[in-house]
């Protein structure tokens, strides 16, 4: 068998409209994603790290569901595991067809420009969750650990605090940060994918 997985071909499968909405009310959950740009983020991570032995435990602590919906999932909850299946499937198969033609799902800002947060702390919430799968690469001594800097600088641990610490005060930094550090995400995600084995795709539970 190859390393890469059809999907299953399943319905219905929830409009990004309504899968926003659904991650944003979450009143009964902890979802570790409210948003389909986090939620972009923490599949790519899935995406481009190590393989896991069961993907779905960590996308379903993202969405926020529980056993009981992999076993009897609500109609609402199929179409969201459906939807974010598909997701997986195209991240997964475009960094493995066309990985040139990547590019994160960054936040569009109301008055223009992008915001790359809810994205990057998306990814690093994946990371985080899987981090003994990752292992020696979050080493900031192992020099792959650049290529998370481009992620991590946008990214805030569970305290709320930056994940590389304070960035150092002054314009040229808020600068830096605000129009040009998210440059080489694209490029990092891309080098991450092939420092680990081939992307692959995922069934629907």
């Amino acid at each position: 068998m190859s390393d890469t997985a059809s999907m299953k071909s399943v319905s219905p499968v929830m409009p990004d409209a309504k899968l926003e909405i659904w991650l944003n009310s979450s009143a009964r959950r902890r979802p570790l994603v409210r948003t389909l740009p986090a939620l972009d983020g923490f599949l790519t991570a899935g995406v481009v790290g190590p393989r896991l032995p069961n993907p779905f435990i960590p996308m379903f602590a993202a969405l926020g569901l529980t056993a009981r919906a992999w076993h009897n999932p609500t109609p609402a909850e199929s179409a969201v595991l459906g939807a974010v299946t598909a997701h997986h499937n195209r991240i997964s198969n475009l960094l493995s067809e066309r990985p040139e033609d990547f590019a994160p799902r960054f936040t569009a800002k109301p008055g223009g420009g992008i915001d790359p947060r809810p994205w990057c702390q998306g990814f690093y919430d994946a990371v985080d969750f899987n981090r003994e799968e990752w292992g020696d690469i979050l080493d900031v001594d192992n020099r792959l650990f650049g290529l998370f800097l481009p992620i991590f600088i946008y990214s805030k641990n569970d305290k709320g605090l930056p994940v590389l610490g304070p960035p150092r005060p002054g314009p040229e930094t808020d600068a830096f940060i605000e129009n040009q550090a998210y440059a080489d995400i694209a490029s990092v995600v891309v080098a991450l994918r092939q420092h680990h084995q081939p992307t692959y795709m995922i069934d629907r539970p």
